[in-house]
This record gives structure tokens, sequence and C-alpha cells, in this order.
């Protein structure tokens, strides 16, 4: 019997169990229910789907019409060049002894980087020095001789030449004058022989006379005298003549041997001149073989600095293919040095993409270390073409700070093609705004839109938007979960007396995926487009602006604002709105919190 009484009681049990449960969950309910919360049941009962903006009022993000360009963009793999390269080798052969740089070492130019072994290179440089030192005292000697004995030769030869001719002048002069003496002597002869004559025809008469007794003795005697006298005289005259021939003919003896003279001075005086060229020849070749050893000498230091190779640039060591003690030969590469600094980026361009490729034109440069891409500007465009690939060389060079873009490292080159016209004149729009239907494209933009962004307040819990005065009315907590309200931003919302869309036909140009360029007559720089919310919009709906996110709109408009000018219903208890088809289809009650819904007319608060 017991065991047959114990099931029912078991049952009333439970049941008076869960009424006293759900009476003291009703009565906690009633104690801490805030005004507008939602209970369990009612939250899961609640159809979301009714959370939609009243009716004509459809939620949208509008995007402002700018002025811009867009060109092509081609993207190509490209490479990383040093700026400048140098391979470092020898101009002489030796061996290397010194070689204190390794591959990643910064240098800078003028630095040693390699020594070559400099004892040979010495000796010779050594036995240059001894022989241009020999040279250039043969050289002062030839020079001394050439002066002082072979000018001082030419110059004794030249006034023994001056005192033979005067010899030669003052012979002729006294043959001269032993001429003059033999015709004074021949016509003392003449004077001479006629007195002598007369005498001789005297003395015969007057010794006739003399012999007739005709004149006397004495005086015969006295004539006789004077007759002797005269023939004395011509005797005399006749020697005179004979001793002026004799001394002509000696003075002219004299003129003969002083031409000789002459004659013998001007061959030695041609003969030191002659002397005195060779010196002169024998001077200037000594002068020379001073200066060839001179040059030996230079040309000696300069191997000698060969030996002590530098850097002819600053840069880093890429490569060292040598190492010390090696036999290196000229052109043999024992370094190499790179300037990486800056670096030219290159790329090879087919030809068809060429014709938008300007020298300035922007590229977007993205290195294989996932890092984030470099800006630059296209510097050069080579101006031939590769036959068998067809493609040219374009390049840009670029600032390499930290040596982030390694020499033969591959790239990715975004290079934006340049168009015709005038850059940034289109007008430009999102892309999203766009909408293609048979064969025609066209943008929705807000009319009447466009007042200034106000202050909104965001739940932290569900991201729901209230007004302000929303907020300060339900004490900056969001009326379904109790979420605090923070102030926010939000987008330019439209002015009072709503807006509304409007289509405008437009021809797409250029677009890069995010934006594109339209043109249209109707559209202006100063219009908004809507970019998102455009499905189901027809000529003239109403619309309100909002906050989109990936998903749809973050949060759905208060329907105040929405539906400025027209009659929606408020909720006594939590003061959301409703448009009015809502209103009907929930009879007027609030499908959250059961509160009555009254008429009012919308404003834009």
């Amino acid at each position: 019997m017991d065991i047959v009484m114990r099931g029912p009681w078991k049952n009333l049990l439970s049941a008076l169990a869960l009424v006293l449960i759900f009476v003291v969950t009703l009565a906690a309910v009633g104690r801490y229910h805030k005004p507008g919360q939602l209970d369990v049941i009612s939250a899961q009962a609640m159809d979301m789907s009714a959370m939609r903006p009243p009716a004509g009022a459809a939620p949208v993000s509008l995007v402002a019409v700018r002025r811009g360009s867009l060109g092509e963009t081609v993207t190509y793999t490209g490479s990383v060049l040093p700026f400048n390269e140098q391979d470092i080798s020898p101009r002489i052969t030796g061996t290397l002894v010194a070689l204190p740089v390794y591959p990643g070492d910064q240098v800078r130019a003028g630095q040693l980087v390699a020594e070559l072994d400099s004892a040979e290179v010495s000796a010779k440089t050594q036995q240059a020095v001894q022989a241009a030192r020999g040279a250039s005292i043969n050289a002062r000697v030839a020079h001394l001789t050439h002066h002082l004995h072979h000018r001082a030769a030419v110059a004794q030869a030249a006034a023994q030449f001056s005192a033979a001719a005067q010899g030669v002048a003052d012979a002729q002069a006294e043959a001269q004058a032993s001429g003059d003496a033999i015709a004074d002597a021949e016509a003392g002869v003449q004077s001479a022989q006629a007195g002598a004559d007369y005498w001789k025809t005297e003395i015969a008469r007057e010794k006739q006379l003399a012999d007739a007794g005709a004149a006397s003795r004495q005086e015969y005697q006295s004539e006789l005298a004077q007759a002797q006298t005269a023939f004395s005289a011509l005797s005399q005259a006749r020697a005179k003549v004979s001793q002026a021939k004799a001394m002509a003919q000696a003075a002219q003896a004299k003129v003969s041997v002083a031409k000789r003279q002459v004659d013998a001075a001007q061959a030695s005086q041609d003969m030191a001149q002659a002397d005195l060229v060779v010196a002169e020849a024998q001077a200037q070749q000594a002068q020379a073989g001073a200066a060839e050893t001179q040059a030996a000498v230079r040309e000696a230091a300069v191997i000698q600095g060969y030996t002590r190779i530098t850097a002819p640039l600053s840069g880093v060591v890429t490569e060292r293919p040598a190492a010390p003690g090696t036999l290196a030969q000229p052109g043999m590469v024992i370094l190499k040095i790179a300037e990486i600094d800056r670096v030219r980026v290159q790329a090879n361009v087919a030809a068809s993409d060429l014709s938008g490729i300007r020298p300035g034109a922007s590229v977007e440069i993205a290195a294989q270390d996932g890092g984030d891409s470099i800006a630059a500007k296209i510097t050069s465009v080579f101006p031939s073409a590769n036959m068998n690939t067809r493609t040219a060389v374009i390049e840009a060079v670029v600032p390499n700070p930290g040596h982030r873009l390694q020499p033969g490292a591959f790239v990715t080159m975004r290079i934006d093609k340049q168009r015709g016209g005038i850059g940034g004149a289109e007008l430009m729009v999102p892309a999203s705004a766009i909408v293609s239907q048979g064969g025609q494209s066209y943008v929705w933009i807000a009319k009447g839109a466009g007042g200034p962004a106000k202050t909104e307040y965001e739940c932290a819990i569900c991201h729901m938007r209230y007004s302000a005065e929303q907020a300060a009315k339900n004490h900056y907590r969001d009326p379904m979960d109790g979420g605090k309200l923070t102030p926010v931003k939000s987008a330019d919302t439209p002015a009072a007396g709503g807006a509304s869309a409007h289509k405008v036909i437009v021809q797409i140009g250029a677009s890069d995926g995010t934006s594109s360029e339209v043109t249209s007559d109707e559209l202006t720089a100063t219009d908004q487009v809507i970019a998102q919310g455009m499905a189901g919009l027809t000529e003239g709906a109403r619309i309100v602006v909002t906050e989109w996110g990936t998903n749809g709109p973050k949060s759905l408009p208060d329907a105040a604002s929405a539906n400025a000018g027209l009659t929606v219903y408020r909720c006594d208890k939590c003061g959301m709105t409703y448009s009015e088809a809502d209103a009907k289809k929930n009879n007027f009650i609030d499908p959250m919190d059961g509160g009555h819904l009254t008429p009012v007319k919308g404003s834009a608060q």
C-alpha cells in the first residue's frame, strides 16, 4: 500500500516545486526588471526581422563625389641591381700579401683593400732612380762642355778670323802704299833722266867749247861736276824705283799670306761652330736621356703604387674571389664592390604596356621580405627593345636605407600607366556605387542630404545607436540589454525634412576595383552617391544615412530622424518608434516590452 502511494505524492511535490520557482521568478523580475529590458522568454520570442527602418526610409551610406584620375596598373617581376658596381683587379702581376676586407664590409673610396708583394717592384724602382741620377750627371757634363769649351773655341776662332781679316787689310794698305812709292820713284827717274840727258848734251858741248878754247877749263870742270851729280841723281832715282817695286812685291806677298790666314781662320771658325753644334746635340741628347730616366722613375713610382690597391668608390664588398697568397694577374677580379645605399630596380616590360609608362610614373615595389611596399618613381625607360622577347627595360632608382633591397633579389613592381588628358579632372565614385542593368550604368545620389555630423550614442554590448534625446531619456543605457551608451560621431545625416534617392546615368571610365572614373552631364563634384544600400531603391525613395559594416548596417537609424514629417508610433515605455505598418502588424503594442504605441509626427531630432 505504501509503495502504491509513493509515486503520486512524488509527482505532486514536483509540480508544487515548479510552481514555487515560477512565482519566485516572477517576483524577482517584477522587482529587478529595468524599464524596456527584455526577459529571456521575450528575447527568445522576439522576431529580429521586425527591426527594420520605418517604411519608405532605406538605410544607406553616402560617399562624396570627388575629382581624380585612375591610370591602369600593370604588375611585373623586377630585379634589384646596385646603383654602381666595380670589379677590383690588379694592374700588375704580383702575389697578394694582404686582403683585409670581406663580403659585407663597408668600404669608403680610397680605402686600402688589397696589397701585392712589392720587393721586385721596389728593386726596379731603385734601379730606375740610379739610372736617372747617372743620366742627370751626363746631361750636366754635356751642358757644361757645350757652353764652356765649344762656345769658347767658336769665340776664339772668330777672333782669329777677325785678326786675319785685319792683316789682309793692313797688307793691302801696304801694297797700295808700295804702288804709290813706285809711281813716285818712276817720276823721279824721269826727272833725273831729263837732267842727265841735259847735262850729257851740255858736257859734250862744253867739252867742244873747252877743246876749242871757247870756254875755260874751269867752267868745263864745273859743268862736268854738275853733270856727274845729275847722273848720280838718275842712278838714285832708278834705285828707288827698284826698291819701291821690291817693297810692292813684299806687300803683295803679305796680302797673300794674310788672305791665307783669313781662310785658315774661317776654316777654324767653321770647325769650331761644327763642334759646337755637335756638343749642343750631345747636350740635348743627354738632357733627353735624363728626362727619359726621370720618366722611368715616375713610371716605377706609379707601378710601385699599383702594389697598394684602393677602393674606387664607397660601398659594400659583395664578392672576394681571391685570397692572400694568390698570384694575381692584370684583369683578374679579386674583389667586387657595390654601391647599394641606393639601388636600381629594373623590370622587362612588354612593348604593349610601354605606351603609358613614362619617367615620373608611380611604381609600388614589394620586396620578398614581406615588409611595407616602397613608393617610387620610374626614372628611365630604356630606348631599345629586346628583339627576342619584345620587351624593354624600365628602371627606378630608389633609396635603400638599411640595405633592405639586396642586389640580385626579385621584387614585384606595380606600375601606374599614365593615360592622356588632364590628370585629376575626372569625377570619382566608389566602384560599389555603380549599378549596371540592361546595358546601362547609373548611380544613386542623395537629394536633400548633407547636414553636418552629429553626436550619437552607441551601446557597448549590441552596438545599436540612439539619438542624444533617446540616450538621455534612457539614462544612457540601452533599453534592450542595459548596455552603456557612449557618444560617437555619426556620418553626415540628411537635412531636416529627410533625403531621397535620385538615379543618375553615368559613363564608366577606368577602375581599380575600389574607385571608378565616371562622366555624366548631371553628376557634379558636390553630390553624394549612395555607396551601400542601393538594393530595392526607386526614384524618389526616402533614405536615411547610417554606418555600414561588412555585413550590412552596423545599427538601425531611429525612426524619428528617418521619417521626418511622417506619422510614426512611439512606445510609451521605452520610447522606441515604429512605422505605421509595423505598429499595425503588432496591434500597436511594442514587441519587446508590450508598451502601448502612440502615434506622433516624425521629426529630424
